[in-house]
């Protein structure tokens, strides 16, 4: 029951207690004016003998006679009888029972008294109604007094509870919902000036203390239960207290047994002193003060096998621990920071690992095999002798993680490196430099034919093919060597005289070693200053066109040109195609090199056209690389740019482009010839495996290389790949262009096995675009 109630039920009860008292109140009341009716009675009937007294001395004195004396006594009497009193003289002597001087039977105070010497009887009577008519009046007056009370005791009760209780009660409600944790609340009745303004006052300061200080604990536990490193306060008896969820399962065991737990315990038994040290240091019993900070590195603690989300976290464990004294109110305890360290060594441990060895294969990347140069290096300078170094690089690799996916040219360089391992020796090291490029130290060799011996072995492990993703495939690699101190005295410099090394090895075709020379280095400066000259030469319009004609061997008359690329360097005159093209492939230039043809051949077309000429159909070479990079999208596009028509333009490709991607190409010649522009397979004959996909292949035209044209008619060989590449071409329902022809007994040969359009010096040589444009007027002239 609320204090408002408990008030009211006590307004109500003390008056109700008012009433219960008054009723034996008023009744005594009423006796004791009866009682008083009844002595004043009593006092009348006195006073009556009283006089009869004085009258009959009188009588004896002879002052009165008696008859006399008892006229003037009867009168005296009468006067006395007033209301509410009546007095009776009885002569006899005797009171009637039950008298009543007007005959009612009501209840009346009576008194009497017998006066001897006359023998008379004196009788006085008091009625009670009068009193019992105030009586009624004052017990209805004092009632309606207590109605009234009652009746105001509700709004005074109203009046009381809102002016005292009810501040006592809001200032009790929020008392608790602070008591519960709620700090948003607000505290009524701070602006008065009574003792409730000064309650409120203080209850408010107390609500913002308490509002921060939960606050700053829902912050501090926050932050215990999130913090990534295990906190455990130790007492000054060195047991664990407190900790927060991170201790729980950095050290595996339940939070329950966790409390109370001897602190040095937890660690393993090597590391024990120096934890207990710590302590020691904070002030456990070392008389030493709070405030300093200790340290600690790769302390152990083992685990216990606590499930974990479903893995077990036991084993041995590497941890930091950061040990701080805490003193509140004189009780001293150490606060413990356990920070784990297990992952960070064991990254640490990678980060070194992956610093000095190739992620995929395992073997020392560029930078160890580097230092390991160096020290092999120290080592032959020291003793005089001398070692070797292998570059090792892999063909078709880029074609392999193109068809096949990245994943097969990671199990590819598996294997790669497993072959080179097994074929060198122990005291030989092996290393990744690149993507497929290998480096192999030999430092215990005699001379340069010992070296090339181990990299005949280096490539006879790769005869057998290798098996990935269930295809056999055969990887050609080549070797470039360099020996120390014949070719360089540095790690770098003796790397890049292997790689140097390497690509002659390349050129010359793969699959074989080849030494470092100087002239080698030499040419590979060329190198580099060419691609760099090629960049400048595109970007300053040094390039232009040259058209080769193809003519009919039926009438002569001119069918077509090939678009072929000339360069003519200020300074140096023209620089053959054979010297710049390969340059241009190996380094990338040649697809941004291969669009400016193409364009530049129908821009041509484009203006032959607006001078009224009527082209024939132009051939420009597409590179394997510029091939790989276009679609036949971005062919159109370029076709289209100019306004012509797609027969116009014809694109030469070579069978190595179409065997290095064949998918690729596929799609892309298909969808050439779909848009009408025609397709010649360029140098046909020199690929690998071009006759079992040439019914696949979406052509029109087919090329014969020059190398077979030259050996006919006097080659029985070439005669008969001529004339079965013609016949071939004839029943898939191909054109036939012969290149090369030089002499009049090849277009005879040619003629007779029904090819009929040739290009080559007999028919005519490449001409600028001027003298094109001439042949062109010439073939009009005559048509007509």
């Amino acid at each position: 029951m609320t204090l408002r109630r408990k008030i009211r039920w006590l307004t109500w009860i003390g008056l109700i207690g008012c009433l219960m008292a008054a009723i034996p109140a008023l009744y005594m009341l009423r006796s004791g004016l009866i009682s008083e009716r009844g002595r004043l009675t009593t006092a009348l009937v006195d006073s009556a003998h009283a006089m009869l007294a004085e009258m009959n001395a009188a009588v004896e004195a002879g002052s009165l006679r008696r008859e006399e004396a008892q006229a003037q006594a009867r009168l005296a009497l009468r006067a006395l009888g007033r209301d509410p009193f009546h007095v009776s003289v009885f002569t006899d002597g005797n009171v009637p029972a039950h008298w009543s001087p007007d005959g009612r039977s009501e209840p009346a105070i009576l008194s009497s008294v017998v006066f001897t010497p006359w023998g008379w009887a004196v009788a006085a009577m008091s009625e009670t109604e009068d009193i019992d008519r105030e009586f009624a009046v004052e017990a209805l007056a004092f009632t309606l007094f207590l109605a009234v009370l009652l009746v105001l005791s509700w709004p005074l009760s109203v009046f009381l509870s809102e002016q005292v209780l009810g501040p006592v009660e809001a200032l009790s409600a929020r008392m608790e919902q602070l008591t519960q944790g709620n700090t948003a609340i607000d505290i009524p009745g701070r602006e008065r000036a009574d003792e409730f303004g000064a309650m409120a006052r203080a209850m408010e300061f107390f609500r913002r203390a308490a509002g921060a200080l939960i606050e700053r604990d829902e912050r501090l536990f926050g932050i215990m239960n999130n913090v990534g490193e295990a906190i455990v306060l130790v007492g000054e008896d060195g047991l664990v207290e407190e900790h927060n969820p991170a201790a729980v399962a950095l050290f595996g065991v339940p939070g329950a047994q966790l409390l109370g737990r001897r602190f040095t315990d937890l660690f393993t038994e090597e590391d024990r002193e120096r934890v207990a040290s710590l302590l020691g240091g904070q002030g456990g019993g070392g008389g030493g003060g709070c405030g300093r900070t200790e340290r600690a590195e790769e302390l152990g603690i083992e685990r216990a096998d606590l499930e974990s989300g479903g893995q077990s976290q036991g084993g041995r464990a590497e941890v930091s621990l950061t040990v701080s004294c805490l003193d509140v109110h004189g009780r001293r305890s150490y606060v413990c920071a356990l920070a784990d360290m297990t992952q960070r060594l064991r990254h640490e441990r990678e980060l070194l690992r992956l610093a000095t060895r190739d992620r995929l294969t395992g073997l020392p990347n560029r930078a160890l095999v580097e230092s390991l140069l160096e020290s092999a290096i120290e080592r032959a300078r020291r003793h005089a002798r001398c070692f070797a170094v292998l570059c090792l690089d892999l063909s078709r690799f880029k074609l392999i993680t193109d068809t096949m996916g990245h994943h097969a040219g990671d199990l590819l360089l598996q294997e790669v490196a497993a072959r080179i391992s097994v074929m060198v020796r122990a005291s030989d090291t092996v290393g990744r430099i690149g993507t497929d490029d290998f480096a192999v130290i030999l430092e215990e060799v005699r001379d340069g034919e010992e070296a090339a011996m181990i990299a005949g072995r280096i490539l006879a492990a790769f005869d057998d093919p290798v098996l990935l993703m269930g295809t056999e495939h055969y990887v050609t690699p080549s070797i470039g060597i360099a020996l120390y101190p014949d070719h360089a005295d540095s790690a770098q410099e003796l790397i890049r005289a292997a790689d140097t090394a390497l690509y002659a090895a390349k050129r010359l075709g793969g699959r074989r070693h080849a030494f470092f020379r100087k002239e080698l280095a030499d040419q590979a400066h060329r190198h580099l200053a060419l691609d760099r000259d090629l960049r400048t030469a595109l970007a300053g319009g040094q390039f232009q066109l040259h058209y080769q004609p193809k003519v009919s061997l039926i009438d002569f008359s001119l069918e077509g040109f090939e678009a072929l690329l000339r360069w003519e360097k200020p300074g140096h005159g023209m620089i053959s195609p054979g010297e710049f093209i390969p340059v241009a492939e190996d380094t990338g230039f040649i697809v941004p090199l291969g669009d400016w043809v193409l364009d530049e051949a129908c821009r041509q077309l484009r203006a032959w056209l607006d001078d009224g000429l009527d082209p024939v159909p132009v051939a420009v070479n597409i590179s394997p690389r510029h091939l790989r990079h276009h679609s036949a999208e971005d062919f159109r596009r370029i076709i289209d740019r100019h306004g012509l028509s797609p027969d116009l333009v014809e694109l030469e490709i070579t069978e190595g482009a179409v065997m290095q991607d064949m998918d690729h190409a596929l799609e892309v010649l298909a969808a050439l010839k779909a848009m009408g522009i025609r397709v010649a397979v360029d140098d046909f004959g020199t690929g690998h495996s071009s006759l079992s996909y040439l019914k696949r292949l979406p052509v029109t035209t087919l090329k014969i290389d020059r190398s077979f044209v030259n050996g006919v008619p006097s080659v029985r060989e070439d005669n008969g790949i001529v004339s079965t590449i013609i016949a071939m071409a004839d029943m898939l329902g191909l054109d036939v262009v012969a290149e090369g022809v030089e002499k009049p007994e090849q277009a005879n040969f040619l003629r007779h096995h029904n090819c009929t359009l040739v290009q080559g010096w007999l028919t005519g040589r490449p001409v600028p675009a001027v003298q094109a444009a001439d042949l062109l007027v010439k073939r009009i002239k005559q048509r007509a």
